[in-house]
């Protein structure tokens, strides 16, 4: 995304990050710092696990862990592209798409607690706290992403539109959980199987009594993610732009 370039006494890398922190603000810094602190604590945490116990139990964290981190990435590349483009311009329309499908798996790290379970190599307690590492950092990155761009559908749609699209987005990634979870579906087979994909979405739509646990799933992870979201939200929000009431002009009486 950000181009590198060697400098004398510098590595690459080295001059890569720094280039890449000028392309964000200081508060922006200060969380991508964060963030990068908790997530080298997650990869720590499973990397002891597989020295300690030489089983690579638990090999999905890091996967989930990558793809946690690409809706963050695709919304701040988005943000960037809006400052000169409009949002229907097809490239910042693809940018959108790929930040809607992967989202999903920033919350659906959650449901990685199915698979705890006493394994007689490690305590159970830090299986508990090493996933638990894994869902803190997934939770901030989706919820990140997801105020990014709330803030820009705010500014260009007003408050009711975005909150109604930000809605129609925690309800789609719930169902999205529920996909993954219980039917294994991932999110690339939106691109390797999208007829299978497609069946099975279809399918439980018209016939919802008989697949209430996917309604009830998705019910479950809205409300959960809808109240939790709300919280950040409100923390958070930015102050609303009011016009500037133009200054009043002084009356005979003062000149």
């Amino acid at each position: 995304m950000f181009g590198w370039r060697g400098v004398k006494g510098k590595s690459s890398a080295t001059v890569g990050y720094n280039a890449s922190m000028k392309f964000l603000g200081s508060v922006e810094q200060r969380f991508l710092k964060g963030v990068l602190i908790l997530s080298g604590l997650d990869v720590a945490l499973y990397l002891v696990r597989v020295a300690v116990t030489g089983s690579w139990r638990y090999y999905f964290m890091i996967e989930n862990l990558i793809l946690a981190w690409l809706p963050l990435i695709f919304s701040w590349w988005l943000i960037r592209r809006l400052l000169r483009q409009r949002w229907w311009h097809w490239p910042n329309v693809i940018l959108t798409v790929l930040w809607l499908v992967f989202l999903p798996n920033t919350w659906y790290v959650l449901s990685d607690y199915v698979h705890l379970e006493p394994t007689g190599q490690i305590s159970e307690l830090y299986d508990v706290v090493m996933i638990a590492a894994l869902v803190f950092v997934g939770f901030i990155l989706g919820f990140a992403s997801l105020y990014i761009v709330h803030r820009q559908l705010r500014k260009r749609y007003g408050e009711v539109a975005a909150a109604w699209l930000i809605a129609g987005v925690l309800l789609l990634s719930s169902f999205a959980i529920y996909l993954g979870r219980d039917l294994r579906w991932t999110t690339l087979d939106i691109v390797k199987n999208p007829t299978g994909l497609i069946l099975n979405v279809t399918d439980r739509l018209l016939h919802p009594l008989t697949y209430l646990r996917a309604f009830t799933t998705t019910g479950l992870f809205f409300v959960f993610l809808g109240l939790m979201y709300l919280a950040f939200w409100q923390w958070f929000r930015p102050p609303s732009h009011t016009p500037r009431q133009p200054a009043s002009r002084p009356s005979r009486l003062h000149r």
